[in-house]
């Protein structure tokens, strides 16, 4: 089990990093297994990881958490209120510049955004990476949305697997790309 998901994360990132989804050393990726996580460790390359950029550490808060993301308090939150099995958190470019503003939400105008995407809660936080704030919202709009974008930072997106997380994170940046490119007509 441990070797399949470390092979989907090094893999996820791989494609996160070839889409531009995120920069070279943004975004972290995790996966639930029981009661722990795997997620990346902070300042990992996700399009060039190894499996010593990835670290295990406990659903619950422990002295490992320090080699984790710093970000790691957000995933918690969300697989402790939701029932997630794999997270992404992405920088995609045209998203993130939609949230500036976007009021409240994101509804993308193209069929496939409308079929997979739907309606997508914009979260504010004024600490918005790593915070105990952040977690706090994030996670809650998690309750009802399994993708949830924080005004000026990024996507948070949980799925039942990482590929479908994947999915969602790539399905999100192409509905922001065609609204940003019909608004500019």
């Amino acid at each position: 089990m441990k070797e399949e998901i470390l092979k989907e994360i090094i893999f996820t990132g791989k494609v996160l990093y070839n889409e531009g989804l995120v920069t070279s050393h943004s975004g972290n990726i995790s996966v639930r297994d029981n009661d722990h996580i795997y997620i990346t460790k902070t300042g990992s390359m996700l399009g060039f990881l190894t499996e010593d950029d990835i670290v295990k550490v406990n659903i619950n808060p422990s002295e490992k958490d320090k080699e984790a993301s710093r970000e790691l308090i957000v995933h918690r939150a969300i697989y402790q209120k939701t029932d997630a099995k794999a997270i992404i958190h992405a920088h995609p470019v045209h998203m993130v510049s939609l949230s500036f503003n976007l009021h409240k939400e994101f509804t993308p105008i193209d069929s496939e955004g409308e079929l997979f995407i739907g309606t997508v809660p914009i979260v504010d936080a004024l600490i918005p990476s790593a915070s105990q704030e952040l977690a706090d919202k994030v996670s809650d709009a998690m309750k009802n949305s399994d993708i949830v974008v924080v005004r000026r930072h990024g996507s948070f997106i949980k799925s039942e697997t990482l590929d479908k997380a994947l999915q969602l994170t790539s399905d999100l940046e192409y509905c922001a790309k065609i609204f940003t490119l019909v608004k500019k007509m």
